[in-house]
């Protein structure tokens, strides 16, 4: 979400719970591996009951000299050889947010033995402003396709996902896989060597849950003074100034103004009354995408605020993906859900 803290004790004391075993897995010729441990998730909560063995720590590339890290969630045992990936982007305002966050959404879909998890970390501002979450974030797409070997995956089914602005990160990142300018040069972790044709960051699905895809009216949906000054905190570091005088960067940071028909399926999920990024920034997504003729399902989180979680939500996702992803007749209802609570 826009603005997230860290794991309670409590919270990160039940996931350590959660994830216990061990397990060994083969180090990469030449490339030695973090160490590795393993989770069992109940099958009461999942569609299946495959282990999901996680891999912490993992260098996907370096910004000024400084590794970015992802973690990494296979099944054991996977359904097939290779597997469609999902990466997931935190939320936390552009300025705060760990990967682990991503540990709350991704071990569900591991858990089927049908998907690969990655959860990244990622610049934050002031330091870096806008475009470096962007290219870190397609930085870790490329990079997962050059390690897809190492970790099973197929590199023509890759699908990013995202919470408040780590679902505008997403989003923009599945609107711009053909738009060099934002591509960014960021490399590959040393030991890596390039393949013979350029890594493509284009993904094949989209998930946003609540965050903004139009930087301007974000920025023109605060109406009284306290929440002026809120978005002027929010978004003056992520461009360098107040978005009406940075008017390039704000629409460059806009999936709404990418959108062609190239663009992978969205599914978009947001709280009817968040009162952080307004219900109506997705509703125009959806709407621009569908004109498109892009696959869009908007899913309104009814009576709810920013960030949900819900048994109902995960099954919305994983069969969005299994449709888009695995190509399965799977039905995408864009009915209201209800959600059960906010994210840990």
């Amino acid at each position: 979400m826009i603005r997230r803290h860290p794991l309670t004790l409590a919270a990160a004391a039940a996931l350590l719970a959660w994830l216990s075993g061990c397990a060994g897995a083969q180090a990469t010729a030449g490339r030695p591996r973090p160490p590795l441990e393993a989770a069992s998730t109940s099958a009461a909560e999942t569609p299946a009951a495959a282990r999901v063995i996680v891999e912490r720590g993992v260098e996907y590339t370096r910004a000024g000299g400084e590794p970015l890290l992802a973690d990494v969630l296979r099944p054991d045992p996977p359904v097939a050889a290779r597997l469609p990936a999902v990466v997931y982007i935190h939320g936390g305002s552009w300025k705060q947010g760990t990967r682990e966050q991503g540990h709350e959404f991704l071990p569900q879909l591991v858990a089927t033995g049908r998907y690969v998890g990655v959860t990244i970390d990622h610049r934050f501002v002031p330091a870096f402003p806008w475009p470096a979450q962007l290219h870190d974030a397609k930085a870790a797409i490329r990079w997962l396709r050059a390690a897809s070997e190492q970790y099973g995956v197929d590199p023509r089914r890759i699908a990013v996902w995202g919470e408040s602005s780590g679902g505008q990160i997403a989003s923009v990142l599945g609107t711009t896989g053909g738009e060099a300018a934002l591509e960014g040069d960021l490399p590959l972790p040393q030991g890596f060597r390039p393949p013979g044709t350029p890594l493509s960051s284009r993904v094949q699905a989209v998930v946003d849950f609540c965050g903004p895809t139009d930087m301007a009216d974000f920025f023109a949906s605060a109406t009284t003074p306290e929440a002026v000054a809120d978005m002027h905190g929010r978004l003056d570091p992520l461009f360098g100034g107040p978005p009406p005088e940075r008017a390039d960067l704000a629409r460059s940071a806009s999936a709404i103004h990418h959108v062609d028909a190239q663009d992978p399926p969205f599914l978009l999920m947001h709280g009817t009354r968040d009162d952080v990024v307004p219900f109506r920034l997705s509703a125009a997504m959806h709407e621009a995408l569908s004109r498109a003729g892009v696959p869009s399902v908007l899913v309104p989180v009814a009576d709810w605020g920013h960030g949900f979680r819900g048994a109902e939500i995960d099954r919305r996702v994983l069969a969005f993906l299994d449709r888009h992803l695995w190509h399965k007749a799977a039905a995408v209802s864009g009915e209201p859900v209800r959600a059960e609570r906010t994210p840990d």
